[in-house]
């Protein structure tokens, strides 16, 4: 996710990160990370698991819920590989979710089938 106010590129880190810590501005953190705020926060059917601390990766959504991102934690990669994750993602992509698991620039489609495809983050 990139965030013009603080010239953040998608698929990078913020520089205001700090692992173990969090956000280092966070009382005056932009708007654009303000209104932000990943699908396991927003959705009750996602339990415990689903918290990205605890998964390794955070989902968010685009072109209006038709698109699933999972946004993953670099030193953390194949971590939705892991139960329950692969299933469910796999399924909502068998039900028709467009879903990316990205790691970066880099990433997946998951296909209707069970299948993946590379894809490429475009910035």
């Amino acid at each position: 996710m990139g965030v013009t106010a603080l010239d953040k590129p998608a698929g990078r880190w913020c520089t205001h990160f700090r692992k173990a810590q969090g956000c280092r501005i966070y009382a005056d953190r932009p708007a654009d990370c303000r209104v932000f705020n990943c699908l396991w926060l927003l959705t009750d059917a996602l339990d415990a698991d689903w918290k990205p601390s605890v998964c390794g990766f955070v989902l968010h959504s685009e072109a209006e819920g038709a698109r699933l991102i999972v946004e993953c934690d670099p030193a953390r990669p194949h971590d939705w590989r892991r139960s329950p994750y692969q299933a469910t993602l796999t399924d909502w992509a068998a039900r028709g979710q467009e879903v990316l698991i990205m790691t970066g620039l880099k990433g997946l489609r998951l296909l209707p089938d069970g299948q993946t495809r590379p894809v490429r983050r475009v910035i």
